[in-house]
């Protein structure tokens, strides 16, 4: 503060002036009341009330010592003051020498009106709009403490405004002014948390962050809080059902491998080669292994003989020749594996291994040559036009014999079937023509045709397979001739 008669600069514990000794009582008095009413001030602004109401509500009894005060170099009043020049209270609204009070207590380092002016030359408010000289004030501010200066320096570091972009600097002034239970600042590095800009990604700590702005009355956090808790959740439930799939499965290929005799983790690259397509972790793998090595090793523990095992399998693959297994025959390969003195499980497992060489099957082709003499049999079987039940089987039998899967047979069958058909349709028998030739020269000996002529011609076409077209083009045909003989 300045001394009252020299107006030299005087420390402000000071009580006599160390240039002319004169008394700085009177000051000190003033500086303590000011001290005090910037102290009610705050509380007000921390009350979600803002300086502008205290001003207001002060001004009338205070604004001569505050005038006094910062005339006397008083910071703390210099900024009083310049809020009353800001608003227009007591004194006619001038921002012109707010900004100019507001500047002198900056200069003497008072954090508000620090981040007062910030705010000036950031909107361009009575000054030139100048965003590097906005962020140098708010710097000033902050570096001592002051929550809303560092709330704002953050804002510059977040969105590039007159220093260079730099989330990670923005998350560190965010964290300051959190610190001081500023909402705004927790629910934006909520949103730095959430969406991993500027620190490592963690919806924890944002969902934290949001609750936190929250319950200091922040909308806009309890909304985003309400969002993500949200998202989170389904995250929560989609991550979990796809790791019980992922042991599921890996679990199932851990017991195909152990029936395929081996007994190590290491020595399977199919199990490797799985877990890594399934993200399983090296931990959980080998404990997933581990649980059912220890199952199949019991299992093998009550295993019946070889022979008993081929006769049951061999059972299984007659029952799966033609792809389904019906309710009798699960009954009869139960009641034969009760005979051989198989358990349950046993019995389980030896069917889901045949089952799935039967489905590997499935999926090879058979060759060039076993294709065509499949197809020369099929064509024979049909050459009467119908399939007896005794000619399936044969078919069946060839195709088993030839080891192709039904679904190659079926294909194949129906494919010979069409084209058949398509034959048939195309060209009719030759004695079919003539004796339908003959018919229609009977019907039209008298010259005209009646329709029970029309009718027995039509039923005779059917029988004789002639299709509506071929039937037509032979009638036509006679009709003509007809006419040129008579």
């Amino acid at each position: 503060m300045e001394c009252t008669n020299c107006r030299t600069q005087v420390p402000d514990s000071a009580r006599f002036c160390p240039q002319c000794g004169c008394t700085q009582a009177d000051t000190e008095d003033l500086r303590q009341l000011c001290l005090a009413d910037v102290k009610e001030c705050e509380r007000a602004v921390n009350a979600g009330q803002g300086s502008r109401a205290f001003i207001r509500s002060n001004f009338d009894k205070r604004l001569t010592e505050w005038t006094q005060a910062a005339e006397l170099g008083i910071r703390e009043a210099q900024w009083l003051l310049a809020r009353c020049y800001d608003e227009g209270f007591g004194v006619e609204r001038n921002v012109i020498r707010a900004v100019s009070w507001h500047l002198k207590a900056g200069e003497q380092g008072y954090p508000p009106a620090e981040n007062h002016l910030g705010s000036c030359y950031q909107n361009g408010d009575s000054v030139p709009q100048d965003n590097a000289e906005a962020v140098q004030w708010y710097r000033r501010a902050a570096e001592q403490g002051y929550a809303i200066a560092q709330a704002n320096l953050a804002w510059c570091y977040d969105t590039g405004c007159g220093v260079a972009q730099d989330e990670a600097e923005a998350v560190k002034w965010y964290r300051q002014a959190a610190g001081q239970g500023d909402y705004t600042s927790q629910f934006n590095l909520g949103v730095h948390y959430e969406w991993g800009s500027g620190v490592e990604q963690d919806k924890q700590e944002a969902i934290k962050r949001y609750r936190k702005a929250a319950d200091l009355g922040y909308e806009k956090a309890a909304e985003a809080l309400e969002r993500l808790t949200s998202e989170v959740a389904a995250e929560e439930k989609d991550k979990e059902e796809k790791a019980k799939a992922a042991e599921k499965r890996f679990r199932k290929a851990c017991n195909e491998v152990l029936d395929e005799g081996t007994l190590e983790l290491d020595a399977s690259d199919r199990l490797r080669v799985i877990a890594d397509s399934l993200e399983i972790s090296e931990q959980l793998r080998k404990q997933f292994f581990e649980q059912q090595k220890l199952i199949f090793l019991k299992s093998q523990k009550a295993k019946p003989d070889t022979s008993a095992q081929l006769k049951f399998r061999i059972a299984c693959k007659n029952a799966i020749t033609d792809g389904k297994v019906t309710i009798d025959e699960k009954h009869e390969l139960r009641k034969l594996g009760r005979s051989l003195n198989l358990s349950k499980e046993v019995m389980k497992r030896l069917f889901e291994v045949e089952r799935r060489i039967f489905k590997a099957s499935q999926k090879v082709q058979p060759t060039r040559n076993i294709e065509l003499q499949f197809r020369k049999a099929c064509k024979k079987v049909l050459s009467d036009g119908k399939v007896t039940p005794e000619e399936e089987i044969q078919l069946k039998t060839l195709a088993r014999f030839f080891k192709m899967s039904n679904d190659v047979m079926k294909q194949i069958l129906t494919d010979e079937v069409r084209i058949y058909r398509e034959s048939r349709k195309k060209t009719p028998a030759k004695n079919a023509v003539l004796q339908f030739s003959k018919a229609c020269k009977e019907a039209l000996a008298d010259g005209k045709l009646t329709p029970d002529e029309e009718k027995q011609l039509k039923s005779l076409a059917k029988f004789l397979k002639i299709p509506k077209e071929t039937m037509k083009r032979i009638f036509s045909h006679e009709a003509k001739l007809y006419q040129k003989t008579h």
